[in-house]
């Protein structure tokens, strides 16, 4: 293997979540350049559409990012975008879970019985849903990818992500399962875990001062995370440069869970 083919997706197809924004939308953009044929999902399909013209044109790759829309708290949704996406592609080999929600800041005490269950179906369920439509492929073909976008917050007590926290720790548990379940099946689970990334979703942390002080006090590198630099890893893990890796936690997060 040459060091050029071992970061290459070519002739590979991606569905990720989440993907007109953000996290999602650099890791669609990377898989993009490294060869991968990608649908580009979320709730609103002219995000959705925007995200993938704007893709398509800058990597000089037309039709190479396909938009398909999709709410990942409803199983008919996925369902659907499984079996458009793989009518539009031929194949899925890999699947990004990305897309999440964070609706409430607070104890647990204050968390409605509505805002929770919205919290496990977008974060939980849903990435539930998807896998169980992407596995048989993979299966059949003996070959697959599935990346689990966590957060850092899976793996800390916390007084105000109560529900957000628990389910990015249910997501890392949900990869080592199917890693250990599927790794003879030549299939790869693993979930990357951000810390405090510039992204619309952490508008709420990064504008607050007292948040961003704690931050500061534990970040070893003194600054935030950049989309691009989780889609790297992402990259990786679907490559052949990750083939040995699977039902791991990757953080990327400046080194803010090895300092105290």
């Amino acid at each position: 293997m040459t060091t050029d083919s071992l970061f290459d997706l070519t002739g590979l197809n991606a569905l990720v979540t989440g993907s007109s924004r953000g996290i999602g939308r650099a890791i669609a953009d990377r898989f993009v350049q490294h060869g991968a044929r990608v649908i580009i999902s979320s709730r609103k399909l002219e995000a959705c559409e925007a995200t993938a013209a704007d893709i398509n044109r800058r990597r000089g790759r037309p039709d190479a990012a396909v938009p398909i829309a999709a709410n990942v708290s409803r199983r008919e949704d996925l369902v659907d975008l499984y079996a458009k996406s793989a009518a539009a592609l031929g194949k899925i080999d890999i699947l990004v879970c990305n897309a999440a929600i964070h609706p409430y800041v607070g104890p647990a005490m204050g968390t409605s019985d509505e805002a929770m269950r919205k919290v496990i179906d977008a974060n939980i369920m849903g990435n539930h849903w998807l896998i169980q439509q992407a596995l048989p492929g993979m299966l059949e073909r003996g070959f697959g990818r599935i990346v689990l976008i966590a957060s850092i917050a899976g793996h800390f007590g916390s007084d105000k992500f109560y529900s957000y926290s628990m389910t990015k720790a249910a997501d890392m548990q949900m990869a080592r399962a199917l890693a250990v379940e599927h790794g003879r099946n030549g299939i790869r689970v693993n979930t990357i875990a951000p810390g405090t990334v510039l992204t619309d979703m952490a508008r709420n942390m990064t504008e607050n001062e007292e948040f961003m002080a704690q931050e500061m006090r534990r970040n070893t590198v003194q600054r935030l995370g950049e989309p691009d630099e989780i889609a790297g890893v992402a990259v990786m893990l679907c490559s052949p440069a990750g083939a040995y890796v699977n039902g791991q936690v990757i953080n990327v997060d400046g080194g803010y869970t090895i300092s105290f």
